[in-house]
């Protein structure tokens, strides 16, 4: 599928669009309402399918739905058929139905007890929101290298004469990459010829199948595509008409279906997959595993689990598409580069403009266009793309080049063309030579020109400098399903992928929805000049492809030499191994080896040589990274989860042989890795059969270390609050007896989470002496205080559509949400009485009709009230005010529970980070600080005090000589002074880059302004007309400064007395202490310094020895803002503090060995090993900024020290704020206050 997401997922899916976890104590986090959309049924459709005539307990003599619509209508529905199935292929036979009452979802237990029918499903909606980047132009792109497709074309196999089946949103049968590509098609929507493509998704994935134009070729370009339409022009659709398009292709007796859409509900039962496994007994049928990666394992869809079928997951382009250009000198010199647009497509136009080499950075040009169609070369700043883009325009160019640095790789600028709309004709990213070049020519006084040609053929550029190039797609959904199916199966090129757009256009898009239509290409390859054998294909591509290492796109690096096999299935397919290996594999291509409950270890691998040589086998078993999937409290991780070394083992063979022309097996036995049995380890790797004919095949295995039986959706019970909207707190359901009023919009708040798949989950109202052990299965309703009356109703809002329960084939989500009820889900009121919630959910592989495979929850009894009849036992017939109680305090949802060993403690309380100021007393000379220059003039006897301190803090100490300080300005003048008069006083010139050129602001007015002389040290405080009709007046305000930078070097402990002389001969003294630094805490350093025609923000961050010892020490850091670390400019040291001030000594750099990850947006580092009892271990992290104008940077950091004892020390977030210049700001809402002393001036 395309990076869409279904609406059929029948759990909440606001609170599943974050995937966070739920916490050990409850489900409440904020406040998340199922609404009807998120529930993505369609209301009162239903899928119906019949048992065949005169089988069944049911069966009866009539034939067809026409029986079923009149028996619903005898039972007052108003029924009618929608989509009938039963004429179009003899594998399902069944109809849609429509109802005209509503949404109960008690009718699909009266359906099922009509006679002749086998089972129900409710219809699902199914939308696209997949995005895409289009052009006019043609790119040469292709993954064909990438997947050995190419090596297969060039022997001239290109699918000529076979028919891939493709049911999607139409097809664009103009376009020129699709001219005689499509064969024809059926429009299932409105039954008429019209194949249109209002999405443009048929069309693209069609392309990726036949396209055959220039240089555009999809995988197999003498194929021919026959389209199936199921999306109208709204891009939704519905399960009933991907049934029928499955079916319609399977009656058409098409060899290979491709599927690029599905929903999340990812059961073997779902409709959709049930139909796509009886379908693939016979036929291919190729399905888009899904793109919900972030939600991490178990997030398999549906129909991609059918049994049978070949579901693929993807993997991102190792290549990137540029463009050619010229740079030409006025010297004569010219450069050919290449450049790479945001989404690949070419300025398909002829130009020749004046090129200026820009002293700024992309995200800050500094220049203006010399010409109106001029273009700028500059440095690839940090900010985002669309920030670039709009630099550049902004500063009057009509083209852009960046050439990269930072080592943030020449690739697509995706964010502009997925934000940026403004008239920059061009944005593109070329290499950093191009850069050192140009400074050149323009160092020797040339001038430059910007060449691009129409027409022009792209170029093929590495993306090796590109993280993710060639890994698995972080969008690609992981497997198995809720009952351990693989899926994906094979992944296959689907990140950044080029394809046809309708208009004769073209597009750039990302997802499965791209990848599923390549594997079908390559399967109409295999069909057309091999054999039509889905089997067999099957077992072939599954059995060569080529697992990909674990890659965290979060991180941007490889965390694992092999990733799971949950996440890629048997890995990135190569498809000229799959016509040449000789070696074919005759059994299952993929060993599961289940869960606890089901386990099975051992496995026959049965091959076939098909050479003309004995060949001689070496087994080796590959065992990929352990995926710790589930949380202590049974949640799923999500999006990277952690992995283990701890894996599995294998018993086989060293070598067996197989002879030529000959049948050969063997037997493997797996051991579980020493892993809890409980745990929800993940473990797979793949066997590898290495033949001495340079032919290997693999085989891909998985277990699943727990019982998925027994994991059950519910972490416990729901929980049931009464919810008090004057405060927003939540209560005890029974908080003070007053009863609810359901008809009225009042009830109790049922909370839950789904931390794995249920087959059905319910919120059920029973009598409040109800028990579970009267459960039985299907319920039966009844009336009393011990009866069971039904599932509910949620409709918060009346004007809302309803949401019944039960809920069938959950989606999980860790987000806790909630529900409410106005009545029972058959629409009847709910009687005055007293009841308890009673929640049930349906294990995996449970028998419904058993209890004990049911996890059943009873809440604490309510009263309810309908009208005015009274609740029993209760003399009440009024609803009173809820009066003030102490609120339930449920606890809040967290990411995850810190992972720790037994013997690891996590201490939440840590030594603080920041230096303490105790009674100051320090070691040291003292010294005075005089401004002999300065003669302060003007108003005498006005300056009260002036206080030097550590920046935005009112500590004399300065731990750190080079930060940033502030002087507080205190005057006060009782009487009206006149205009102009000024307060003067100096400074000493130990004191720089005091803030100056501020307006002070007084109530309604502008008080008066500053300056400061560096010259004379004289800072100057000018007054405005409002001191003449003010009295009583008082002045307090800080301004910015900092110590001489040299002076600092070499400031030693000791105090410091500062003297500010003031008009009228006086001097006010300031006093401030610079001791040695603490080294028994954290201790952190702030520089700014200049870099490349700006600033360097760079933070030292020292921890002492004194905190350990210690094991290892690590440091994660991240920006507040569009800003960038600088890597080079960054490290990790170990150094000696030194006798005196304690400042480190005698750096060691580390920074190779203990640096994990450093790029242009994330930082983390992570030192192992001890160090001296004098040491300390400083990690320096530098950056700049994104966007020069702001006045600031600022980056958060976490430390963790995890001592030798085995205890986890988690400092707290710190965030770092630098300040780039010097500036004022009061200690009130003004600079100055008064009082009036003379009325306003008229």
């Amino acid at each position: 599928m395309a990076r869409w997401h279904s609406a059929a997922r029948l759990a909440l899916l606001a609170a599943a669009a974050t995937p966070i976890l739920a916490q050990d104590g409850g489900f409440v986090n904020g406040r998340t309402a199922l609404s009807p959309e998120e529930a993505g049924i369609v209301p009162g459709r239903y899928i119906i399918e019949l048992e065949p005539a005169g089988q069944g307990h049911r069966a009866r003599d009539e034939s067809g739905i026409e029986a079923v619509v009149q028996d619903l209508n005898t039972l007052g529905h108003e029924a009618s058929v929608k989509e009938d199935f039963s004429g179009v292929s003899g594998r399902f036979n069944g109809a849609s139905v429509e109802l005209a009452h509503g949404n109960d979802t008690n009718i699909i237990d009266e359906i099922k007890a009509i006679p002749g029918v086998a089972n129900v499903w409710p219809v699902h909606h199914i939308s696209l929101n997949v995005t895409f980047e289009v052009t006019s132009s043609s790119p040469d792109w292709s993954p064909h290298t990438f997947a050995h497709a190419k090596e297969v074309h060039d022997r001239g196999l290109k699918g000529a004469g076979q028919r891939v089946c493709v049911v999607d949103s139409g097809v664009d049968v103009n376009h020129p990459a699709l001219k005689g590509k499509i064969a024809g098609g059926k429009n299932l929507v409105d039954d008429t010829e019209s194949l249109e493509d209002c999405s443009g998704h048929g069309t693209f994935v069609s392309s990726v199948i036949v396209a055959d134009h220039q240089d555009f070729h999809g995988v197999a370009p003498d194929a021919e595509v026959y389209l199936y339409k199921i999306f109208g022009c709204s891009t939704g659709t519905t399960s009933d008409l991907v049934i029928k398009g499955i079916l319609a292709a399977d009656a058409d007796d098409c060899d290979i279906i491709n599927l690029s859409l599905g929903s999340n509900t990812g059961y073997r039962n779902a409709v959709t997959a049930r139909v796509a496994s009886q379908v693939a007994q016979d036929r291919l049928v190729v399905i888009a595993a899904g793109n919900d990666g972030a939600f991490g394992p178990y997030y398999a869809s549906s129909p991609a689990v059918a049994p049978g079928a070949l579901p693929v997951g993807s993997v991102e382009a190792d290549q990137t598409i540029a463009w050619p250009a010229v740079i030409l000198s006025s010297s004569g010199d010219a450069l050919n580069i290449s450049y790479v647009t945001p989404d690949g497509t070419k300025l398909d136009e002829t130009i020749e403009v004046p090129l200026d080499l820009d002293i700024g950075d992309s995200c800050n040009i500094q220049g203006t266009s010399s010409s109106e169609d001029a273009a700028v070369l500059a440095r690839r700043g940090v900010c985002i793309g669309r920030s670039q883009a709009q630099a550049a325009e902004w500063s009057g160019y009509s083209y852009a080049l960046a050439f990269d640095t930072y080592d943030q790789g020449v690739y697509y600028e995706t964010d502009v063309a997925e934000y940026y709309w403004g008239p920059l004709k061009l944005f593109g990213v070329t290499a950093s030579s191009v850069g050192q070049w140009a400074a050149d020519q323009v160092a020797a006084g040339n001038t430059l020109s910007l060449i691009i040609n129409a027409g022009a053929t792209s170029v093929s550029l590495d993306a090796a400098d590109v993280p993710s190039a060639g890994h698995v797609s972080e969008f690609s959904s992981w497997g198995p399903s809720f009952e351990n199916d693989l899926s994906p199966l094979v992944s296959g090129p689907g990140g950044m992928v080029y394809g046809a757009f309708p208009d004769s256009q073209y597009a750039v898009a990302s997802g499965t929805s791209f990848s599923s239509p390549y594997v079908a290409g390559v399967a109409a390859l295999y069909y057309a000049h091999v054999k039509k054998n889905k089997d067999e294909f099957i077992r072939r591509i599954t059995s060569t492809s080529q697992a990909l290492p674990a890659f965290n796109s979060a991180e941007g690096r490889v965390i694992a030499a092999l990733g799971p096999v949950a996440q890629q299935g048997a890995g990135l397919i190569n498809v000229a191994n799959v016509f040449d290996h000789d070696i074919v594999l005759l059994s299952e291509p993929v060993l599961h080896l289940n869960d606890t409950d089901n386990r099975i270890n051992t496995h026959t691998i049965r091959i076939q040589n098909n050479g003309d040589e004995e060949v001689v086998f070496n087994i080796t078993h590959v065992p990929a990274s352990t995926v710790l999937a589930k949380t202590s409290t049974g949640y799923i991780r999500p999006y990277y989860p952690p992995l283990s070394d701890t894996v599995g083992s294998l018993e086989a063979p060293e070598t067996f042989v197989v002879a030529a022309g000959s049948v050969g097996e063997v037997q493997v036995t797996f051991a579980s890795p020493d892993l809890a049995n409980d745990s929800g380890a993940l473990w797979s790797g793949k066997v590898v059969l290495q033949g001495s004919n340079n032919q290997a095949i693999s085989l891909p295995y998985i277990g699943i270390e727990t019982s998925t039986y027994n994991w059950g959706a519910l972490h416990h019970g729901p929980e049931v609050y009464r919810y008090d909207s004057s405060n927003g707190e939540l209560y005890p359901v029974d908080a003070w007896g007053v009863p609810y009023r359901p008809v009225e919009g009042d009830s109790p708040e049922i909370w839950f989470a789904f931390r794995y798949g249920t087959y059905e989950f319910s919120v059920d109202l029973v009598g409040e002496d109800w028990t579970t052990d009267q459960f039985t299965y299907p319920p039966k309703a009844g009336v009393g205080s011990d009866a069971w009356y039904g599932p509910i109703r949620h409709q918060p809002v009346a004007e809302w559509e309803p949401t019944d329960f039960p809920m069938r084939e959950v989606v999980r989500f860790s987000q806790g949400s909630y529900v409410t009820f106005r009545y029972l889900a058959n629409g009847t009121e709910i009687p005055s009485g007293r009841y308890r919630v009673f929640s049930r959910s349906l294990r995996i592989f449970g028998d419904a009709t058993n209890p004990d495979d049911w996890q059943l929850f009873l809440s604490d009894p309510f009263p309810v009230q309908l009208g005015d009849d009274p609740v029993p036992g209760s003399n009440s017939t009024t609803t009173s005010s809820v009066p003030s109680s102490t609120a339930v305090q449920p606890t809040s949802i967290t990411t995850d529970e810190p992972e720790v060993t037994s013997s690891t403690a996590v201490s939440s309380s840590a030594p603080s980070a920041s230096v303490t100021d105790d009674a100051i007393s320090v070691p040291g000379p003292t010294t005075t600080l005089s401004a002999p220059k300065s003669k302060p003039t003007g108003l005498e006897d006005v300056i009260t005090a002036l206080t030097v301190s550590r920046m935005k803090e009112t500590s004399p100490l300065i731990p750190d000589p080079g930060a940033w300080l502030e002087i507080r300005i205190q005057f006060s003048m009782p009487n009206p002074v006149p205009e102009n008069s000024v307060i003067q006083f100096g400074i000493p010139p130990e004191l720089v880059d005091v803030a100056s050129g501020a307006y002070l602001y007084a109530p309604a007015a502008q008080g008066g302004s500053t300056a400061y002389d560096a010259e004379t040290g004289l800072f100057t405080i000018s007054l405005t007309q409002w001191t003449t009709w003010n009295k009583n007046m008082v002045g307090d305000f800080y301004v910015m400064c900092r110590f001489e930078p040299e002076f600092a070097a070499r400031l030693q402990p000791g105090t410091y007395v500062i003297e500010f002389p003031i008009a009228g001969g006086k001097t006010v003294t300031s006093t401030v202490y610079h001791a040695a630094i603490d080294r028994t805490a954290v201790y952190e350093r702030l520089s700014v310094l200049d870099y490349l025609d700006d600033f360097l923000f760079s933070a030292d961050i020292e921890v002492p020895a004194a905190l350990g010892p210690w094991d290892w020490v690590g440091l994660e850091a991240q920006l507040t803002d569009d800003d960038g670390f600088i890597c080079d400019q960054s490290g990790i040291y170990v150094g000696r503090a030194s006798c005196g001030d304690k400042r480190l000594r005698n750096l060691t750099d580390v920074t190779d060995a203990a640096r994990d990850l450093c790029s242009v947006k994330q930082y983390r580092s992570r030192y192992t090993g001890a160090i001296g009892a004098s040491e300390a271990l400083r990690f320096t992290i530098s950056g700049i900024q994104g966007d020069r104008s702001r006045w600031t940077y600022a980056f958060i950091y976490a430390l963790d020290v995890h001592l030798s004892n085995g205890t986890t020390v988690l400092y707290d977030y710190k965030t770092l704020n630098f300040e780039k210049n010097a500036r004022t700001r009061s200690v009130n809402f003004n600079h100055i206050e008064g009082e009036r002393a003379v009325p306003l001036p008229s």
